[in-house]
C-alpha cells in the first residue's frame, strides 16, 4: 500500500544504487524498482503510474536516453517527468538527456539533500502543470486567434510597442514568451540582470534542465539550430524555441521575426538595468543631502553656543585683565564685530538650507514617481 504518497520508478541496474535512492526517498514516496529499460518501459503504462522517473544513463542493452525516448514517444506515458542520474556532467551528456525529453540532471556521486529536492521540485511542477492545463488551453486559443487577426508581423510590432511600458524583468520576459506563443511557438527565455535571472516558459514552470542549457549556451552565438530546437542569444536574453516549423521559408521567416524580438527585449533590459541604477543614485543623493542638512543644522548650533559662550566669558573676566572702560569697549568691539560677520554667514547658510530643500523635494517626489 501507497498510503497515497506519490510514485517514484527507480531505473537501475545496480543493486547498491538501488538501495541507496529508496533509503533516502522511501519515507515520502512509494517506490518502484525497474533494473532494466525494457522493465521500466512496462511498469510505466500499468497503475499506479510513476510521477517522475530516476533513470541510470549507463544500462546494458537499452540505455537510459534510449528509454526515456521510448517513453518520451508513448502518449501513455509521455508526461512522465524524467531525471536522469549519471557520473557524467559534460554539456554534450546534458544535451543528450535533453533530446531525448528529460527534465532534470543529477551527477553521481548523488547528495541525498540535492536528490530529495530535485524530486520533490519534480512533483510539485508536476501538480501545477495539472491545475494549469485548462487556463493554458484558454491561452494558447487566445494566442492562436490573435496571430489570425494580426498576422505575425503583428506580434512582433505589439511586442516592441507594449515592451517600452514594461517596468521589470519578470514582466519583460513574460512578454517574450507571448509574442512567442503567437506564432504557435513553444519557448523558454531568460533575462540576466545584476540582481536577478528570470526564466519564464510557454509552460507553467521552466524545466531545470532548460534553465541549465540556455545558461550554459548564452556565450555559444546569436544562432544555435538543431532539428526542431533554436536558441537565440542576444546581450543578457536568451530563448529556446522547441518545435520550429519544418518548412524552411516559414522558420526563416520565424527566425528574423523572432531575431527582432529578442534585440527589441534587450534594448529594454538595458533601460530597465539603468532606471534602476539611476533610482539607487536619486535615492543615494536625497540621503546624502539629508545628511548634509542635518549635519549644518547641528555646526550653526554649536557656532551660536561658542559665540555666546565666548561674549559670556569676556564679560566675566574684564574685572580680573585690569582694563580701562575705553579698552574694554575696544575688546568687546572688536569681538561683536566678528560675532556680526558670523551672524551674517550664518543668514547665508539659512539660504543655502533653503536651496538645499528645493533640491531635496524634487528629489523626494523622482523617489515617490520612481517607485
Amino acid at each position: 500500500m501507497s498510503n497515497g504518497k506519490k510514485h517514484i520508478l527507480i531505473v537501475d541496474d545496480s543493486p547498491g544504487d538501488i538501495q541507496f535512492l529508496m533509503e533516502n526517498l522511501k519515507d515520502k514516496y512509494a517506490i518502484l524498482v525497474a533494473t532494466s529499460g525494457a522493465k521500466a518501459l512496462e511498469l510505466a503504462v500499468h497503475e499506479p503510474k510513476p510521477e517522475v522517473v530516476l533513470m541510470d544513463v549507463m544500462m546494458p542493452e537499452m540505455d537510459g536516453y534510449e528509454t526515456c525516448r521510448r517513453l518520451k514517444e508513448n502518449e501513455e506515458t509521455q508526461g512522465i517527468d524524467v531525471i536522469f542520474v549519471s557520473a557524467n556532467d559534460t554539456t554534450e551528456e546534458i544535451l543528450k538527456g535533453y533530446d531525448t525529453g528529460g527534465r532534470d540532471y543529477i551527477v553521481k556521486p548523488v547528495r541525498p539533500e540535492e536528490l530529495m529536492q530535485k524530486v520533490d521540485l519534480a512533483i510539485d511542477d508536476n501538480r501545477k502543470r495539472h491545475e494549469a492545463s485548462s487556463e493554458k488551453q484558454y491561452a494558447m486559443d487566445a494566442a492562436m486567434a490573435a496571430i489570425m487577426d494580426s498576422g505575425e508581423l503583428g506580434c512582433v510590432v505589439g511586442f516592441l510597442r507594449n515592451s517600452f511600458e514594461l517596468n521589470d524583468i519578470s514582466s519583460l520576459a513574460k512578454s517574450i514568451v507571448e509574442a512567442t506563443d503567437g506564432f504557435g511557438l513553444s519557448s523558454s527565455v531568460q533575462l540576466r540582470s545584476e540582481w536577478e535571472i528570470v526564466n519564464e516558459g510557454s509552460g507553467a514552470q521552466v524545466a531545470p534542465l532548460e534553465k541549465e542549457l540556455l545558461m550554459r549556451l548564452k556565450d555559444s552565438g546569436r544562432i544555435i539550430e538543431k532539428d526542431k530546437r533554436l536558441i537565440l542569444n542576444y546581450g543578457d536574453v536568451s530563448q529556446l524555441i522547441k518545435n520550429m516549423p519544418d518548412d524552411e521559408a516559414k522558420r526563416g521567416r520565424l527566425r528574423d521575426h523572432l531575431a527582432i524580438i529578442i534585440e527589441g527585449a534587450d534594448s529594454q533590459l538595458q533601460k530597465l538595468k539603468v532606471d534602476r541604477e539611476l533610482k539607487s543614485i536619486i535615492v543615494d543623493s536625497k540621503e546624502t543631502l539629508e545628511s548634509v542638512v542635518h549635519m549644518q543644522a547641528e555646526n550653526k548650533q554649536k557656532a551660536v553656543e561658542i559665540m555666546d559662550n565666548v561674549m559670556s566669558k569676556l564679560n566675566s573676566s574684564f574685572m580680573s585683565y585690569g582694563l580701562s572702560e575705553e579698552q574694554e569697549e575696544a575688546l568687546v568691539a572688536v569681538v561683536e564685530s566678528g560675532v556680526g560677520a558670523s551672524l551674517d554667514n550664518f543668514e547665508h547658510g539659512l539660504n543655502i538650507d533653503k536651496e538645499i530643500d528645493v533640491i531635496l523635494q524634487r528629489l523626494a517626489k523622482l523617489v515617490k514617481d520612481s517607485l
